[in-house]
C-alpha cells in the first residue's frame, strides 16, 4: 500500500507571553496608570466631601459625579482617538496621553498644595476637581481604544484571550493596591495628604508612558484607501451586526459596573450604618475586594482559555453577574457581602474579556481603532447616562436597591436568552447534539486544557473513519470536541441505559450487540453490514481498534481488524488519531473530573484499496498511528 502519510509540519513557534519584551511593556504601563486612576479618584471623593457629608444622597451623589466627569470624554473624544489610532503609530499615541496626565496632575497639585488640616474644599472649588477629572478621563478616552487596538499586534491571536486577561487582571491589580495604598497615603482628615497622593499618581504616570517608548508592535497590513471616517466605521458595522451585538453587551456590563460601584458607598452605610472614615475605609475595601474577583476572573480565563467557546461563556457570566448583584442588594450580611462582590467581579470581568477579545478578533487592523472607539462611545453613553442620573438624585441612596435590582434583571434576561438562542445552533444535525457537542467543548477545552493538531485533516464530507488509541472515557468526548462533523461512535447495547435516553438520542451511537471480534460469526457480520450502511450515507463513525481502555500504562495493544473492513467495504477514507496527555487510572470518574492537558493529532486521512486485505490496511493503521504517538511524544520533549 502506498504511504500517503507526510511529515506533520511543524507549527510556527510563538514567543510565550511572559518572554514577549512588548507585551511586559504593555502590562506593566497598564498596571502603573491603574494604580494612578485609583489614587485620584480617591483623593477626589475627600476633596468633594464625600465622606463628611451628613445626608445620604451626598455620599453617592459625590461618588457619582466623579464618574460622570471622568467618562464625559468618553462620549466625545473616543471615535476621534480610534481614528488616530488607525492613522497614527500607536504607541506614541499612548506615550503621550500618559506624560500628559502626569502634567495636569502637576497643575492638580500646584491648585490644593497650601492645602492643610480639613481636605475638604467649598462648594465654589468642586469646579476645580471636576475639571481634573475631566482632563485625565479626555486622555485616558484616547489612550483605551489605542491600547485595545495594539493588543492585537504584540501578541498572537491563538494567545489574545489570555493577553488580555494578563493586561486587565494586572490593571485590576494595580487599582486594588492603589485603593489600598489610598486607604494608608490618604486622610478624610489631613489635606496634606492629598498632596502626598498626587506626586505618587505623577510619578507613575511618568513612568508608564515613558515605557511606550521601547514598544515594538508588528506591521500589520493595511487596504489602500483614504476613507477612515466615522462613515466608513458605521457602513462597516451596517453589514457586521455581531459587532453591535458585542458592543450593547459591553455597555450593559459597564453599566453595570458603575451601578455596583456607586452602590458599594451606599450599602456601606444602609446595610452597615458606616460614617466618614470608617464608610471611606469599608467602601475601598469593598472597590479592591470587587477588584480582586476582577483579577480571578482574568485568571480563570487565561488559564482555561475559551476563546472557541467565548460567546458561551458570556452568557454565563451574565447570569453569573445577576445573581450575585441580587444577593448582594439584598442581604445585609457583612461577610456574604464581600463574598457576592468578590463573584461580581469575577462574573463581570470574564464578561469584559470575552467581549473585548471577540472584538479585536472579529475587526480588521485598520478599522480595529475606531470600532475600539466606537465601543467607548457606546458603552459611555450608558455610563455617563447612569452617573449623571444618580449625581442628580435628590435621595439618590433609597433608589440604588431598586437600580441594581432592575439592572439585574436585565442582565440576567440577556444572559438566559442568549443561552438559549446559542446553545441549540451549530453544525451538528439537531438541537440536542448541539447542546451537548457546546457544553463537551467548553469542558474539554477549559477543564482538560485541550489542544486540537491537524484538524483540517478530517475530510470536511463524505464517509469517514476516525480510529484512534483508546486511553480514557474522555477519549469520545475530545474527539467529538475537536470536529464540527458529528461522530457515530460504537456502543455495545448494553451500555445504553436509559438513564441516558437524552444523551443518546442526541449523539445516535451504533449500538451493536457483539464486539466485532466476537465468535459469532452471523452477528459480526450483521453489524459490520450494519455500520458500512451508516458510512455509505456519508457518515463519520469513531472507532477505537484496541477494543479495550489503557488503564494501567500507555501501550498500544494490538489491533482488531473491524476499522479495516468497514474502510474497504465502504470505500471510507481513515484518519488516524492519536489521543495523549489524559488521566492514568481505572477510575471513570477521575477520568471525567481530573484536570488534564490533553492533546488531539489527526494523521493525513488514507484510502484502503479493494485489494488490500484486512491485515495490512490494520498493519497500516497502526504504524500510522504510532508515528502520530511519536511525533506528540517529540513534542512534549522538546517543550520540558
Amino acid at each position: 500500500m502506498p504511504d500517503s502519510a507526510s511529515a506533520a509540519q511543524q507549527p510556527v513557534k510563538t514567543t510565550p507571553l511572559w518572554r514577549n519584551p512588548s507585551f511586559t511593556l504593555m502590562w506593566a504601563s497598564v498596571a502603573a496608570s491603574g494604580f494612578g486612576d485609583r489614587m485620584i479618584m480617591a483623593a477626589a471623593l475627600i476633596l468633594l466631601g464625600a465622606m463628611a457629608s451628613e445626608t445620604d444622597s451626598g455620599r453617592v451623589s459625590f461618588n457619582a459625579a466623579t464618574q460622570f466627569f471622568f467618562f464625559l470624554p468618553y462620549l466625545f473624544l473616543s471615535f476621534p482617538a480610534g481614528w488616530l489610532a488607525d492613522k497614527l503609530p500607536r504607541k506614541w499615541i499612548l506615550l503621550t496621553c500618559d506624560e500628559l496626565r502626569a502634567a495636569v496632575l502637576c497643575g492638580a497639585l500646584f491648585s490644593v498644595y497650601s492645602l492643610s488640616g480639613d481636605p475638604v474644599l467649598t462648594t465654589d472649588m468642586h469646579w476645580k476637581v471636576f475639571l481634573v477629572l475631566f482632563l485625565v478621563g479626555s486622555l485616558a478616552a484616547t489612550f483605551n481604544p489605542t491600547r485595545n487596538a495594539t493588543i492585537p499586534q504584540i501578541v498572537a491571536q491563538k494567545q489574545l484571550q489570555a493577553g488580555n486577561a494578563f493586561i486587565i487582571g494586572l490593571g485590576v491589580v494595580a487599582s486594588m493596591i492603589g485603593a489600598v495604598a489610598a486607604t494608608r497615603i490618604l486622610d478624610a482628615e489631613r489635606g496634606e495628604s492629598i498632596k502626598y497622593g498626587l506626586m505618587i499618581a505623577i510619578g507613575f504616570y511618568a513612568v508608564s508612558g515613558s515605557f511606550f517608548a521601547f514598544l515594538k508592535p508588528r506591521d500589520a497590513e493595511r487596504p489602500e484607501q483614504s476613507d477612515r471616517s466615522l462613515r466608513q466605521a458605521l457602513r462597516y458595522l451596517r453589514g457586521h451586526m455581531k459587532h453591535i451585538r458585542l458592543m450593547v453587551v459591553f455597555t450593559c456590563v459597564w453599566g453595570s459596573a458603575m451601578i455596583v460601584y456607586n452602590a458599594a458607598l451606599t450599602f456601606g452605610h444602609l446595610h452597615f450604618d458606616f460614617v466618614g472614615s470608617e464608610l471611606f475605609t469599608h467602601y475601598l475595601y469593598m472597590t479592591a475586594t470587587i477588584g480582586g474577583g476582577m483579577l480571578i476572573g482574568a485568571g480563570v480565563i487565561a488559564i482555561i482559555g475559551t476563546q472557541r467557546e467565548a460567546t458561551l461563556v458570556l452568557k454565563i457570566s451574565l447570569i453569573g453577574v445577576a445573581l450575585c448583584m441580587i444577593v448582594f442588594t439584598l442581604v445585609p450580611y457583612r461577610p456574604l457581602h464581600f463574598a457576592t462582590g468578590l463573584f461580581v467581579g469575577i462574573f463581570g470581568n470574564m464578561c469584559v474579556i470575552n467581549v473585548l477579545s471577540l472584538l479585536q478578533v472579529i475587526s480588521p487592523n485598520y478599522m480595529r481603532g475606531r470600532i475600539m472607539g466606537l465601543t467607548n462611545i457606546v458603552s459611555t453613553i450608558g455610563t455617563i447616562t447612569i452617573n449623571g442620573i444618580i449625581w442628580q438624585l435628590p435621595d439618590a441612596d433609597s433608589w440604588m436597591p431598586p437600580v441594581v435590582l432592575t439592572n439585574a434583571g436585565i442582565l440576567l434576561v440577556i444572559g438566559i436568552a442568549g443561552l438559549i438562542y446559542t446553545l441549540p445552533r451549530g453544525p451538528m444535525p439537531n438541537k440536542m447534539a448541539n447542546v451537548f457537542w457546546r457544553l463537551t467543548r467548553l469542558f474539554c477545552f477549559s477543564w482538560h486544557g485541550m489542544t486540537v493538531r491537524n484538524k483540517q485533516r478530517i475530510p470536511a464530507r463524505g464517509p469517514v473513519v476516525i480510529v484512534a488509541n483508546h486511553t480514557t472515557a474522555m477519549d469520545p468526548f475530545l474527539i467529538q470536541s475537536s470536529t464540527i462533523r458529528m461522530v457515530r461512535w460504537l456502543m455495545l447495547t448494553s451500555y445504553r441505559m436509559k438513564i441516558g435516553n437524552a444523551l443518546w438520542n442526541a449523539i445516535d451511537p451504533i449500538c451493536i450487540e457483539h464486539d466485532l471480534a466476537s465468535d459469532e460469526r452471523g452477528s459480526a457480520m450483521r453489524q459490520i453490514r450494519q455500520i458500512v450502511g451508516e458510512l455509505k450515507r456519508g457518515h463519520v463513525v469513531g472507532m477505537f481498534p484496541e477494543g479495550h481502555l489503557q488503564y494501567d500504562s500507555r501501550e498500544l495493544r494490538d489491533f482488531e481488524g473491524g476499522a479495516a473492513v468497514v474502510a474497504r467495504l465502504s470505500g471510507a477514507q481513515i484518519v488516524p488519531c492519536w489521543v495523549d496527555g489524559t488521566v492514568v487510572s481505572r477510575s471513570m470518574l477521575k477520568h471525567v473530573l481530573k484536570p488534564t492537558t490533553s492533546t488531539i493529532t489527526f494523521g493525513q486521512p488514507f484510502t484502503p484499496g479493494k485489494n488490500d486485505s484486512p491485515e495490512d490496511i490494520t498493519a497500516e493503521l497502526r504504524r500510522r498511528i504510532i508515528a502520530l504517538g511519536e511525533e506528540e511524544a517529540a513534542r512534549r520533549a522538546g517543550q520540558t
